[in-house]
This record gives C-alpha cells, sequence and structure tokens, in this order.
C-alpha cells in the first residue's frame, strides 16, 4: 500500500514553560529514561541579557555559545571596537548553559564569575517550591496560588471597599470582624490590613489615626481567625505593635526605605516582610512617571531592596517581591509588567501582585473601580502564569474561583 503523508502524518508546534513539559511528552512517546535525561534540558530555550560586559569578554563569550550551538548577540560595535563594553543576548537551551558554564569557569576577564551568576539566576528562575515560613503557620505557595484578602480601614480608599466609609470607631470592630470572616470563607490565605491609603493624591496619616485604625482590629480578628495577618504600613511603629499584636507579615509598600526604625522591626520580629517598588512617593508619584528601561530599574530597585535586607539580618525566605502595579506608573507601564513579570523571577523570591481593580484596568475597559472584577481577574491569571504565587483583592471568592481552575491547568500532566 502506497504511504500518503497527508493522511498518515500529524504534525504540531508546541510551546514549553519549562523542562517538565517536555518529560512529560517524550513519556508519552516511550522515549528511554536515559535519552529523557539528556534531552528535556535541549527542549527549553531561555535568552540571558548580561549588561555592559567589556568586548574582549563579550567575543569570548559569542565565540564559547558559538562552539555550543548557542550563540550570543552584541552590539556591532563590539565585533569593530568602536565600543568599550556591550550588553550581551545570549540564546540557548538549558543544555547549553549547564555546558557554557562549565566552559566559563576557565575563562579570564570576569567570566568564571558571570558563570557563577549565571547559574544562580536560572537556578532562581526555575525555582517554584516556596515555603512561607510564618512561625505557625508554613503556607507552601507551590500548592496553589495564594490570595491576600484586602481589609481597607480607610475612609479614602481609591476602591470604594474603605471600612471607614461606612462605620464609626464606636461600632466598627464587630463589622471588620465579620468582613474578614467573610474574605476568610471565601478563601482568603491572607488578611493585608491597613489605615493609611496608598491611592495617588493619597494625603498622609499621622501616627496616631494609623495606630488607633489598625491595631484593634488586628486584636480582634486574630481573636477570632485562625488566618495569617499581614499589616499594610511604612511605619515601623506601626509594624511593631501590629506584630506584637497577632500580624505575621509586614506589607510596606517603600521597601523598607521610609522608616529607618522598621528594617530593626522586621529582623527583631523574624516577620515575613513584603519589599514594593515604587517610583515617587504617593501624592507625586502618578505625575508624569518615566523609566529607561522599566523592568531593569524595577528588578534593579527590588534587588536592590532585597540585599539591603539580608545583609541586615532578615532571613531571605521570609522575604516577598512586589513589582508595585500603580506606584509611579504609566497605564502602558503597568501591562508591561504583567506581560514581562517572569523576569522578576530571576532573583528567587516569591512574586506578589497587586492589580485589584486599579485605575489602569478602568483605562483600558472605560469602566469605574466597582466595575472592574472581570478585567483584575485576566490580568491575574496572566500574573500567576507568569510567575506570581500571591495575589492582593479585594473580591476573594471570584478571584479564588478563576485560580482554582487556572492551578488545575497549570498542574494538568
Amino acid at each position: 500500500m502506497r504511504f500518503d503523508p497527508r493522511k498518515n502524518m500529524d504534525i504540531s508546534v508546541i510551546s514549553l514553560q519549562d523542562a517538565s513539559e517536555a518529560e512529560r511528552l517524550m513519556r508519552e512517546i516511550g522515549v528511554d529514561r536515559g535519552g529523557i535525561e539528556i534531552m528535556a534540558p535541549k527542549s527549553v530555550t531561555r535568552l540571558v541579557m548580561v549588561r555592559r560586559l567589556p568586548i574582549f569578554a563579550a567575543n569570548i563569550l559569542k565565540q564559547e555559545t558559538l562552539s555550543l550551538g548557542a550563540d550570543t548577540a552584541v552590539s556591532r560595535h563590539a565585533l569593530t571596537g568602536k565600543a568599550a563594553h556591550t550588553d550581551c543576548l545570549i540564546i540557548g537551551s538549558l543544555s547549553h548553559y549547564q555546558r557554557l558554564c562549565q566552559k566559563l569557569k576557565r575563562q579570564p576577564y570576569g567570566l568564571s564569575r558571570l558563570s557563577s551568576d549565571l547559574e544562580t539566576v536560572l537556578s532562581n528562575y526555575q525555582k517554584n517550591d516556596f515555603i512561607l515560613d510564618l512561625g505557625r503557620y508554613k503556607l507552601n505557595l507551590q500548592s496553589h496560588t495564594h490570595i491576600m484578602g484586602i481589609i481597607n480601614l480607610t475612609p479614602d480608599s481609591f476602591s470604594g471597599d474603605g471600612l471607614l466609609r461606612t462605620t464609626v470607631y464606636g461600632r466598627r470592630t464587630t463589622e471588620i470582624v465579620e468582613y474578614a470572616h467573610r474574605l476568610a470563607d471565601e478563601g482568603a490565605d491572607i488578611l493585608d490590613i491597613g489605615g493609611e491609603s496608598s491611592r495617588p493624591g493619597a494625603r498622609p496619616v499621622s501616627l496616631k489615626e494609623e495606630l488607633l485604625r489598625v491595631i484593634p482590629a488586628i486584636k480582634a480578628i486574630g481573636k477570632k481567625l485562625k488566618i495569617p495577618i499581614s499589616v499594610d504600613t511604612s511605619k515601623s511603629e506601626v509594624a511593631r505593635q501590629a506584630l506584637d499584636n497577632g500580624a505575621l507579615i509586614v506589607n510596606d509598600i517603600t521597601a523598607l526605605n521610609n522608616d529607618p526604625g522598621m528594617l530593626k522591626v522586621v529582623k527583631r520580629s523574624k516577620a515575613a516582610v513584603a519589599l514594593m517598588h515604587m517610583q515617587g512617593r504617593p501624592p507625586t508619584m502618578q505625575k508624569n512617571p518615566r523609566y529607561g528601561c522599566l523592568m531593569r530599574e524595577v528588578c534593579g530597585y527590588l534587588k536592590q531592596a532585597m540585599d539591603k535586607a539580608i545583609e541586615a539580618g532578615v532571613d531571605r525566605k521570609k522575604i516577598i517581591l512586589d513589582p508595585g502595579i500603580g506606584f509611579g506608573k504609566t497605564l502602558e507601564h503597568n501591562l508591561e509588567i504583567i506581560k514581562s513579570l517572569s523576569r522578576l523571577k530571576a532573583l528567587g523570591q516569591p512574586i506578589l501582585i497587586g492589580l485589584s481593580r486599579k485605575s489602569f484596568l478602568g483605562k483600558v475597559i472605560r469602566k469605574e473601580a466597582d466595575n472592574r472584577l472581570c478585567a483584575g481577574i485576566s490580568a491575574n491569571c496572566l500574573a500567576v502564569i507568569n510567575g506570581a504565587r500571591i495575589v492582593r483583592v479585594h473580591d476573594v471568592q471570584e478571584t479564588k474561583d478563576s485560580l482554582t481552575v487556572l492551578d488545575r491547568i497549570m498542574k494538568c500532566q
């Protein structure tokens, strides 16, 4: 019988997130186990940017990658000698990088150091088994996307959910606890409690006022619910009292840069800390924010904040990173961060994203804050696909349902 390829062959293009997907496909077609171990790392390509490498080192790097069947893109001036340095874009599979790092260890001009840095960055990028140690709570961030439910104890939240809009100090605690119960029942893994609005143009709140808003609520919720509490503050005294009364995470939008005492409070308490990127401060941060290279600057800022915390004695395993959606960013900046969020994975820490009901969503769909749920779910799902392990949201139930499905799809084998 004559062979007709149109009737007997089926061709498809496959895009892989990681080598485990390649392993599954190879098992399906019956590849030998030894062959899978050899070929799976060849199936996943990574592009790695190296900034400002001396041209003589860059040319060695290019030759070494070419010798392996990979490649390195460099400035044309690196080849002519018209520039002293060049950025380099390495293009290769995981298998290429394994062999490249071994070769670079024997090279001069700082390339042996580059080898070590490449190994670290690639290992960080693939890391997913985060366990957030909160003392009496251990959050396995690999098991599912964790939801941080927002409790705004403010009268002027941008999203219209500030609980001080509808409650007065004399009876607010009961209503706040009921609201916290609702978020927990809907699937929140963490409750984030804040008493100062950080919306664009927001005015600062005094220490006395913030303490009055936050501490009684944390005490009351801690007595009624068994759930990790995060305090959203940039004031060290608020953080100290919150931690002393049961909070386990400090969510600081200034990445420990606002109050000199904050770093000491976090270190002493052994609390977890979320470090966020922000250009400027809330009163003025949305007045024409500009970046030379957005993701490079966001990653660099967060790495510097993380290194500072670690050098001061904060446990690396307790550090969470947040790119700061809406904090000193335009619409296009926010969209680019979500699309390119995976670049932040190179720092090797859990990623928190907070985009719920934010104005950039409203600019895209032309709807007010209380009607941006679907837009927020869409953006959160893409952020999770690109590496976010914690999402900070107002609408817990709807987000929980959508991410439960997404997590199941992503774990499908």
